[in-house]
């Protein structure tokens, strides 16, 4: 049997109102710079930037801001989590129906790869109640630092523990795609634009879709 990892960030979840408002946020309030959303797609897509921390703290040290990353930690998560899990995480959308989740579920063994932290992957899980689709969620804390993508460490992880060695990794950033080569899985892209579509077919995706709706099309 072989396996269907996810992403959950712009896969499984519209974060378009939380974490990438989160890091806009976050750099206003450190800096009183403005910044689009398009700018952290360009950096985004340039790869290598995979934790949203890490991102936000580039962006400000492009900026000829240096700012303590614990500082940085602190304000992205009070506006992101807030006073439990009362800030922008409650703007996320589900984005993978559940009947698509149930299909795959009958011929693969389904898991997450995430670089969110534990509690909020099970927040999210628990919120939009389809922690039962994947019985294998593997987040940043289940990793050592350094590791995350486009690092594979995570994805190997949970093929180790579905006990499977082959399958798809279903992702929508470059680092998604590099994590899904090195670990030997096939990538599937998820790109609403065409631009973000080019770049994850050179980086190795084997499909691109337009959303996770489509998956089924593919597998």
């Amino acid at each position: 049997m072989k396996a269907v990892l996810f992403d959950m960030d712009g896969v499984l979840v519209d974060v378009s109102a939380s974490y990438r408002q989160a890091i806009v946020k976050t750099i206003k309030t450190l800096s009183g710079i403005e910044i689009s959303t398009e700018i952290i797609r360009h950096y985004k897509n340039r790869g290598g930037l995979n934790n949203d921390w890490d991102l936000t703290e580039k962006i400000l040290a492009d900026s000829g801001k240096k700012i303590a990353k614990r500082e940085i930690i602190s304000v992205f998560q009070g506006i992101y989590s807030g006073n439990h899990f009362d800030g922008l995480i409650l703007q996320e959308r589900w984005l993978a129906p559940q009947p698509l989740l149930r299909g795959i579920c009958r011929h693969y063994k389904t898991g997450i790869v995430t670089g969110r932290p534990r509690a909020e992957a099970r927040f999210v899980l628990k919120r939009f109640d389809c922690g039962f689709f994947f019985p294998v969620v593997i987040t940043m804390n289940d990793l050592p630092p350094g590791k995350g993508k486009p690092n594979p460490a995570g994805i190997r992880l949970a093929l180790k523990r579905l006990k499977v060695g082959s399958g798809w990794y279903v992702g929508d950033t470059v680092d998604d795609m590099l994590a899904a080569q090195a670990a030997g899985l096939h990538g599937v892209g998820i790109a609403p634009q065409s631009e973000q579509a080019r770049l994850l077919k050179e980086n190795g995706a084997r499909y691109v879709l337009p959303g996770v709706e489509h998956l089924i099309e593919i597998l």
